[in-house]
């Protein structure tokens, strides 16, 4: 249930713990102090379809007074058929690729997110990935931004904890122990552009995004409707020394709430065609793939239009993979010092700066 290896047993200076344990679903006895052992009139109590491998902590959890009411024989039972395919399409399908996940996640919005192990584990085996174990050199590498966003502090020190989890990854790539990524990543977009500044792109990678509907989870939806991006510039200054990217996916970036200093600058936009803003935008993998294509295609007409720029400016309303991407695509001496801008109040501030 918890996504604990039940492998061998754990083992403390005096005591060995069993870590896993056989639980029953309808209770081991029909008496009144069994969990479930009155729910159903079952003869046999101890066939493979009444038991459950738990840990101790889970064991204890379902069969407790206060939880046991929650945890029912039909709810106990879907969660048990829900492990067992998840076995199975690991078990038998050869084809799995390994991968490392990186897990990104920390304070949005006033509460803490992030995604966890079994998130990870789900998402993975659905795009035929299957996630590495047994500690960080072999496999999720997490990192937590701690602090308010609010502060000015929390940005360079979350810019520092990036860094040292990437330099992690960087040695089991170079080990050879790692040679495929999965980014699963929660954070204020300015974080997350400098994360796929960041990223080696000589490693296969591949990201994820968090959708909000139902049980989607970490998935990509291949049945989602698949979107494209248009480019709108008002380039009209060759010679202009500055220029302002902006990204507006899930919501349309806010020109006159720009700070003072970038009205006057050459603007140049990227959005969904239809100006169909909205969260769910990037549900289907190609949907991303269409927008890092675009990106990059508004990149070079920027580096074309002006040549002169020594620095751009990020302004981006985006799902988590889409600013992902756009760190992804700068090219660190080909391309000038961009400074990503974080929406605080009713105005946007400079926040983290990438490419430099």
């Amino acid at each position: 249930m918890c996504s604990v290896s039940l492998l061998g047993a754990a083992r403390t200076f005096l005591h060995t713990v069993l870590v896993g344990e056989l639980a029953h679903n309808v209770g081991a006895t029909a008496t009144p102090g069994s969990p479930r052992g009155l729910v159903e009139d079952l003869t046999e109590r101890e066939t493979e379809e009444n038991l459950l491998l738990l840990c101790h902590g889970c064991h204890r959890l379902i069969d407790s007074d206060d939880h046991s009411p929650y945890f029912t024989t039909d709810r106990l039972r879907d969660l048990k058929t829900r492990h067992e395919d998840r076995v199975r399409v690991a078990a038998t399908s050869g084809g799995l690729r390994r991968t490392a996940p990186i897990r990104v996640g920390g304070l949005v919005r006033g509460a803490t997110a992030f995604a966890s192990q079994r998130q990870t584990a789900d998402a993975l085996l659905a795009a035929g990935y299957l996630g590495l174990a047994d500690g960080r050199w072999q496999g999720d590498f997490a990192c937590h931004l701690a602090g308010d966003p609010s502060r000015s502090s929390y940005w360079l020190a979350a810019q520092e904890t990036i860094d040292h989890t990437l330099a992690l990854v960087e040695q089991a790539v170079a080990s050879g122990v790692v040679d495929h990524l999965s980014i699963f990543a929660i954070a204020p977009i300015p974080l997350l552009v400098y994360l796929g500044s960041r990223l080696d792109d000589k490693t296969d990678t591949r990201l994820y995004q968090k959708h909000r509907d139902g049980d989607q989870g970490w998935r990509w939806d291949e049945t989602a409707e698949i979107h494209d991006f248009t480019i709108r510039a008002a380039l009209d200054s060759t010679a202009a020394g500055e220029v302002v990217l902006a990204a507006s996916l899930t919501a349309e970036v806010q020109r006159l709430k720009l700070p003072e200093p970038l009205q006057g600058l050459p603007y140049v936009e990227i959005r969904p065609q239809g100006d169909l803003f909205g969260p769910r935008l990037v549900s289907h993998p190609d949907t991303l793939r269409n927008f890092a294509d675009r990106w990059r295609s508004l990149l070079a007409e920027v580096e074309t239009t002006c040549p002169r720029a020594t620095r751009w400016h990020l302004v981006a309303a985006t799902p988590l993979s889409a600013a992902i991407e756009m760190g992804r695509a700068f090219m660190r001496g080909a391309q000038p010092p961009v400074e990503v801008y974080e929406r605080q109040n009713d105005t946007y501030v400079s926040a983290v700066e990438v490419n430099t």
